[in-house]
């Protein structure tokens, strides 16, 4: 995990309790944030350990009963004897060892590893076999996370009305405010990267996207977050080129004063009374 990827899942979830300010960002206490965000993420870490070992409970708990249940096994009282599976019960069976063993790489993956700058050696025995595994684990400092994690807040924050223009104009039209909350977070976290932080080329932001959908969300929300980022791609590329928002950003992210508000008309008032 990079200091970026760590700075990008802490943004996620500091979003909804984010300062109205770009200086009310940089006034955060960024290392208790960091820590008390790692602890969550170590947390849900251990979650997913907990629902893999289940998982390869549930396979071999499965495999028993399709033992005990074939034919060649109905006499049988102690031991029962391997059978045949048909390739629908294999390809079941491998569903979940995959799932499992996913949950397992993502729990690996526990951003405390990654907190203090150089390297770290990370030895894990096999109880089964013997056999011990050894890695190398690449560490980042909490200034390199702190840094990228402000330098995005910050221009999120500053541009928090284009960010939603471009987002409504998408072919889907989605009102930004009525969306799930967590695929808003990362769709304008995506945006904000995309369209401000240029040392981040557009196919990394969306992919990195797509990544915290699957690891806070689900499939469906990363489908949804790469359909409406890949109707922007090419307005981003625009604006890093122009440096410029088109007209209509400009225009509909505009606050209306109260006498554009047609609530706020006769004319509204009046057609509300009939």
């Amino acid at each position: 995990m990079t200091a970026r990827r760590i700075a990008r899942e802490i943004a996620v979830i500091l979003m909804p309790q984010l300062p109205k300010s770009r200086a009310g960002v940089e006034a955060l206490e960024m290392s208790s944030l960091i820590e008390k965000t790692v602890r969550m993420l170590a947390d849900y870490a251990k979650q997913n350990l907990l629902d893999a070992g289940g998982l390869l409970e549930k396979t071999s708990f499965e495999l028993h009963n399709i033992e005990a249940e074939h034919p060649d096994n109905s006499r049988s009282t102690q031991v029962l004897h391997p059978v045949t599976l048909t390739t629908e019960q294999l390809r079941e069976q491998i569903r979940q060892l995959e799932r499992a063993l996913n949950l397992v790489a993502e729990a690996l993956d526990i951003p405390e590893m990654t907190l203090a700058s150089g390297t770290s050696s990370l030895t894990v025995p096999c109880k089964q076999c013997g056999h011990t595994n050894r890695a190398t684990v690449e560490k980042f400092s909490h200034q390199e996370i702190r840094d990228f994690l402000v330098k995005l807040l910050s221009a999120f924050i500053e541009n928090k009305s284009e960010i939603d223009e471009y987002i409504k104009s998408t072919r889907s039209k989605w009102n930004v405010e009525r969306m799930v909350s967590i695929d808003r977070d990362i769709l304008r976290l995506a945006c904000t990267e995309a369209f401000f932080i240029k040392e981040v080329p557009i196919n990394v932001a969306v992919s990195e996207a797509v990544e915290l959908c699957h690891r806070f969300a689900d499939d469906k929300a990363a489908k949804f977050v790469n359909g409406v980022l890949s109707d922007i791609v090419e307005q981003a590329k625009e604006f890093r080129r122009t440096g410029q928002f088109p007209e209509y950003i400009r225009s509909a992210s505009q606050p209306q004063s109260p006498d554009q508000h047609p609530e706020n008309s006769d004319e509204s008032l009046e057609e509300t009374k009939l």
